[in-house]
Parts: structure tokens; sequence; C-alpha cells
């Protein structure tokens, strides 16, 4: 990413926060973050979010480009949903890319390709394992990357199927459960 960059990302959840991290780590400039669950945006918030929206309550493209109206650099796509990769095309500058992180669960999306081609819009695809895990933890252990925020629920083994169920259910104000042996 370069410094400086505009970024938008959509879902702020454990992912999507994780790429906050990442983008303020390299230097992201405007970071704008959208979750339908409402305590995760205040701890997008509180993470360093130049601003927060929730899909179900307002028109957050409108609302983003209202402030950056040249359009976003990047948008990180990390909810899975049909909506959240539209919303990203819409986003994005001329010559901007969207990072689909988010797992689909359908087998297929679609994007309309006229806007993608129009903006030469470059689509990436991440799996997130993919060759990072060892970055990714040197960069936490470096203390540059600040990541303790996310956990917001901590569970004994023994309160495993607990966790799970809370997270399955985003309950409570869940962002990342920890057990804890």
């Amino acid at each position: 990413m370069p410094k400086g960059a505009k970024s938008a990302i959509l879902g702020s959840g454990p992912i999507g926060l994780s790429c906050l991290v990442a983008a303020r780590v390299e230097g992201a400039e405007s970071i704008y973050m959208t979750d339908k669950v409402e305590e995760r945006m205040k701890v997008a918030e509180k993470a360093g979010a130049a601003w927060v929206g929730n899909p179900e309550r307002g028109d957050i493209v409108k609302e983003i480009l209202e402030r950056e109206p040249t359009g976003m650099d990047i948008v990180y796509e990390c909810a899975g949903e049909q909506e959240t990769i539209d919303e990203g095309i819409e986003l994005l500058k001329p010559g901007g890319r969207l990072i689909v992180i988010g797992i689909v669960r359908v087998e297929r999306i679609s994007f309309d390709i006229s806007k993608a081609r129009r903006k030469e819009i470059t689509i990436v695809n991440i799996r997130r394992q993919n060759g990072c895990t060892q970055a990714a933890i040197d960069l936490a252990a470096s203390g540059r990357a600040k990541i303790d925020f996310m956990v917001t629920h901590r569970f004994k083994l023994e309160q495993t199927q607990q966790a799970f169920d809370m997270v399955a259910g985003y309950r409570d104000g869940v962002v990342k459960a920890m057990i804890e042996f």
C-alpha cells in the first residue's frame, strides 16, 4: 500500500480490524470502516478508523465519497457479501484496487464489469494464509502492530462451546474470543 493511501475496509470483524492495523502500519492516510454490528464499529473507531458507518443505517458509499470525493485508493472487502463487493467498486477511484478477503458463503459473486473496466480497477483475491503468517507474527512481536484490542472476551478451556456459540451468534459485542489454557 502506498504511504498516504485512502482506504475503505468493508467489514469490521477480526479480519477487517487486522487490515486496519496493517494499513496504519503501512502509513494509510484515511481509513473508513463499515459494519452492521454496532460494537464492532465502536472497536474500529477506537482502533483508529477515521470514520465508521453502518450500511443498514445509511448510504455508506455516499457518506464516504462526501468526505473523499475522488474515491478510495484501496478497498478491502472483508465481509464476504455481494453488497460489499458492489460498494467497493463504487468507492474506488480510477486505477484503484479491490482486495477481496471476506469469505463468500455462496458459490458465485458478480460485479459490474462495465464500472470495473471503466475505472480500470484491479481485483485481488486473498486467502489470508498465503505466505503471510510469519510476517504477521513478526509484525505483532515487534510492537509496531497492536492487536490485543481485538480480544473482547476470554474463556477457559471448558467453556469452549460457549465461546464458539457467542462468536457464531455475534453476541455480547464479541469481536474475538480467546480460549485460555
